[in-house]
């Protein structure tokens, strides 16, 4: 049978589909200047999940791109792609990764050892991606993965990040991570939701890393209720992987040791929505 959606072999494919996700990506030379936001991700991890959901050559959208490791990760793959950040801070660093440093190997070296020339640089658009989406062509893009700001920084009665600023230094309210509240960050992202139903191609994915939140004396399960908001919007949960990074697994924090049960949330969900229909 045909391979409609990736150029994985049936082992790959099969090995993909284990719920469990441990990786053990070390830092890389790009990542001195990554760490500098707060909640980037691995340029080999976005590799691997653009890998499965896409071929060579198709598009891919990133509409929350930080400093680009999304972007990155398709390079390494030789996937065309676009991505969106509001602030011009996360643009700027990942024009200076693409300045100095390329790809020999299927690993990022300084620029002054690359040989011959690099065709797969994503774009990165700074702006507003509710805004930005609009003015995609509907079923333009193969794949839409992403991790969407949820409060880096948040405090038990909301987001209220300062990540963000506007032209006249105010908390920018168009981050959805400075949302009041989760009902209001729920509202964003059913707005981007309909954009993303739009733009996909039909029977391809939009995937998302979401961690999970104690919020208010209880366990918050931040990634099942943001499906749940995108259901709404036509979208269909076809599952979940549990992931987590062993080279890069923050210390455990004594929560509570001999009071309650508190968790370390070590891990991050990987949502997997379909456009079927």
């Amino acid at each position: 049978m045909e391979n409609e959606l990736n150029e994985l072999s049936g082992s790959q494919w099969l090995y993909w589909t284990n719920t469990i996700y441990e990786t053990n990506y070390a830092p890389d030379v790009t990542h001195k200047l990554r760490k500098l936001h707060g909640a980037m991700k691995p340029p080999e991890l976005m590799a691997d999940i653009i890998r499965f959901f896409s071929k060579q050559g198709e598009l891919i959208l990133d509409p929350f791109a930080g400093v680009g490791g999304t972007l990155l990760g398709a390079r390494m793959v030789n996937r065309k792609a676009i991505g969106i950040e509001l602030n011009p801070k996360w643009v700027a660093i990942y024009q200076t990764i693409l300045k100095n440093y390329t790809i020999i190997d299927g690993k990022f070296v300084p620029a002054i050892d690359a040989k011959g020339s690099d065709c797969y640089l994503g774009n990165l658009i700074q702006g507003d991606c509710l805004e930005v989406m609009k003015g995609l062509e509907a079923e333009s893009i193969a794949a839409i993965i992403t991790d969407p700001p949820y409060g880096c920084h948040h405090q038990v009665k909301g987001f209220k990040t300062e990540t963000n600023f506007n032209m006249f230094n105010e908390i920018d309210c168009r981050d959805f991570g400075n949302q009041e509240d989760y009902q209001q960050f729920f509202t964003k992202i059913k707005q981007f939701g309909a954009e993303a139903f739009r733009i996909l191609q039909q029977k391809r994915y939009l995937i998302l890393l979401i961690g999970d939140r104690f919020y208010q004396g209880e366990y918050f399960p931040l990634g099942y209720k943001v499906a749940e908001v995108l259901q709404e919007v036509g979208f269909k949960w076809k599952g979940i992987r549990i992931w987590w990074n062993k080279a890069t697994q923050r210390p455990l924090r004594p929560y509570a040791i001999n009071r309650c049960f508190i968790p370390n949330i070590t891990h991050q969900n990987i949502i997997i929505m379909r456009k079927e229909g």
